[in-house]
């Protein structure tokens, strides 16, 4: 299971692990952990029973994340992106690189617009 510490020593704000149910009554399917990074994006890390790994990412800053896509050298897989909302397929070993760049992405487009 991804180390909530290790991401917290990368500057990251995370909460607990919680565990997600289909439905009521049913056993839990996976666990979640929101997250914020400084004043930028906040998400979900959604971890499976399976042990497959997405992050959700919610942008402060309004625009398409499919419209930017191409610009960003991301390891995981997209595997949904409207708004300011994107979901992508990680791979533990690859949280750190992404999540860096997608700061420096934000940070620069937040900059841009002042």
């Amino acid at each position: 299971m991804i180390s909530l510490e290790k991401l917290r020593e990368l500057g990251i704000e995370v909460k607990e692990w919680r565990e997600v149910y289909e439905r009521p009554g049913r056993d839990p399917f996976a666990k979640e952990a929101e997250y914020r990074v400084s004043d930028v994006f906040w998400g979900k890390f959604h971890l499976r029973n399976d042990g497959d790994l997405y992050v959700l990412v919610i942008s402060k800053i309004p625009f398409n994340w499919k419209e930017r896509l191409k610009d960003m050298k991301l390891k995981g897989e997209v595997v949904d992106a409207a708004g300011g909302v994107m979901w992508i397929k990680e791979e533990e070993e690859w949280l750190e690189q992404d999540f860096k760049t997608l700061r420096d992405y934000l940070e620069k487009v937040k900059g841009e617009r002042k």
